[in-house]
């Protein structure tokens, strides 16, 4: 079956369009099971897996590798998460901190200071953050920090049970630790480069992830997003359309739109276009999953990171429609492909104006197309467009590895108009 990728140009309505074809897939060379991690680090990807250890792919993603070596027991292998700092990679995991000055090819564990709190029978490193040269590590019973790459630890003026704080962030030199628990505080903050921290207040939930922006903080929590714009002190909800009981697990700016993952019954990502003031479904081409962990950008593709591998989707998935009405195409056309003649790929170039349709009702502003192609023998080999698309120009790319050499004909329809144009395959 031929593949194809539509670019929208421009287009009538405002708001967010999302290619005709594009979804979600998940990466073919993607190792099983549930990731909770995944950071790029000079073009070289770490994965952390809740169960198998950390992998790393150098090649974009064709291949991974397990880094196991030194991880020997169950527990070291629950990786939470994985950074890079001085040229050593760090790793938070069930059974503490492991440290590999080789890139991974050995991890030793560093975990001394950290203790077990009351109820755990291990330290339950939940993650691992570097502020100027300083590390963080959200355990079970407690903060803790090292000022000298991991060799000791000592926990700050949180300590207690259950802390477990993640996803630490810098905002506006004020750094922020999520606490995702069914206990208070929801979360922590600190104004001293982490020497001492205070309860994160003005938020009524537990929170999950952050997004620093200046002067805007998102904020993830276990009842949908909210925004700070004064470093954390007062928070403004902005969850409207987002699944029920969303937790976002992750947020981040992709082409100028907000994405958010969600885990537990409520999983899913959504984006938004209007600052987070209403959201749609991204999340086309996943299969129920019961946590979406993680989203990075990376080269041209979002990768997730969830209970079922590692998944992408491009990032030209969702193009803003900011085209005024009288830029959009006054006619119908259907361009000549380029290349023409090819060997795999080509792109196909159409436009479609706002005129009445004059056969089944569509929606208001959109048209009813189809463009298919067909061989010299006038049979149809691929349906690359049919369903209603609102006005404006596109650009399809048509992959045609499948097809013989020979000569094909591709077909634009609407209701009002047709119009086929010949294209030459060359093996």
């Amino acid at each position: 079956m031929s593949s194809l990728k539509i670019i929208i140009i421009a287009c009538a309505a405002r708001g967010i369009l999302i290619e005709t074809s594009a979804q979600w897939i998940q990466i073919p060379s993607s190792p099983a099971g549930f990731f909770r991690n995944i950071v790029n680090v000079n073009d070289t990807l770490y994965a952390s897996h809740s169960n198998t250890g950390i992998y790393i792919s150098s090649d974009g993603t064709t291949s991974w590798q397990q880094i196991n070596s030194g991880l020997n027991n169950t527990e070291s292998r629950q990786v939470s998460e994985v950074i890079k700092f001085n040229s050593d990679l760090y790793a938070a995991t069930v059974d503490g901190i492991y440290k590999s000055t080789n890139g991974g090819a050995e991890w030793i564990k560093k975990s001394d200071g950290i203790t077990i709190g009351p109820g755990a029978l291990k330290e339950f490193c939940e993650s691992i953050f570097e502020f100027e040269g300083v590390l963080f590590t959200g355990a079970f019973n407690g903060i803790y920090r090292s000022e000298n790459g991991a060799e000791s630890w000592t926990v700050t003026n949180v300590s207690s049970t259950h802390v477990l704080a993640k996803n630490f962030t810098n905002h506006n030199g004020i750094l922020f630790a999520a606490r995702e628990s069914i206990n208070t505080p929801n979360g922590y903050k600190s104004s001293d480069n982490g020497l001492t921290w205070e309860v994160l207040t003005g938020m009524n939930f537990p929170s999950i992830s952050f997004l620093s922006e200046f002067p805007n903080l998102w904020m993830g929590t276990i009842h949908g997003i909210w925004l700070s714009t004064d470093n954390g002190n007062n928070w403004e909800q902005r969850s409207e359309g987002l699944s029920t009981d969303p937790y976002n697990t992750s947020i981040i700016r992709v082409n100028g739109k907000l994405v958010t993952s969600l885990h537990f019954g409520g999983s899913g990502i959504f984006i938004s276009e209007d600052e987070g003031l209403s959201w749609e479904d991204f999340g086309q081409g996943l299969p129920f999953l019961s946590n979406i962990e993680k989203l990075i950008v990376y080269e041209d593709k979002i990768i997730a990171a969830t209970s079922s591998g590692l998944w992408q989707r491009d990032t030209s998935g969702v193009i803003s429609a900011l085209e005024e009405q009288t830029n959009l195409p006054q006619e119908f056309k259907l361009f000549q492909n380029f290349p023409n003649p090819f060997n795999s790929t080509t792109k196909i170039k159409f436009t479609l104006t706002q005129s009445l349709s004059l056969g089944e009702r569509v929606s208001e502003g959109r048209v009813r197309a189809m463009l298919k192609v067909y061989d010299i023998l006038g049979r149809e080999v691929a349906t690359l467009v049919n369903e209603e698309m609102p006005a404006g120009s596109y650009e399809i790319e048509f992959d045609a590895a499948e097809l013989t050499s020979g000569i094909y004909f591709y077909r634009l329809m609407t209701d009002n108009f047709s119009e086929t144009r010949k294209m030459l395959v060359v093996k």
